[in-house]
């Protein structure tokens, strides 16, 4: 019984401190410069993209007009890899979101599909 009591007590004081206790978090001022630049960073690695447009410059710059206009939401680029020029867009992080965006895109370009990052 006295131990129960003792156990009471102890879980009792631990509640009471715990309700009146506070966190202060102290941190630099850089830190949240730093979380943007790391969100700026993310954006700029290699990521999956949906490719719209294989063939030559002027087919290439004629869809890169299209799709800036049509799929403004995405952005989007000019690839030049011997003999073709490409257009891809989107920067997703896993193949599974970039799936989920080329269902929309294939509304559009039905020959789309989506290249892995090169490593």
């Amino acid at each position: 019984m006295v131990r129960l009591q003792i156990v009471l007590g102890f879980i009792f004081s631990f509640m009471v401190s715990s309700l009146y206790s506070q966190v202060t978090i102290n941190q630099e001022n850089n830190i949240s410069e730093l979380m943007e630049l790391k969100k700026e960073v993310a954006k700029n690695e290699s990521a999956y993209q949906i490719q719209i447009y294989n063939g030559n410059i002027a087919g290439a710059n004629e869809a890169l007009a299209k799709v800036k206009e049509q799929l403004k939401q995405y952005p989007s680029q000019l690839i030049f890899e011997t003999p073709n020029y490409k257009i891809r867009i989107g920067s997703f992080r896993t193949r599974l979101e970039a799936e989920k965006h080329l269902v929309e895109v294939k509304k559009v370009y039905p020959a789309a599909f989506v290249m892995a990052p090169k490593k």
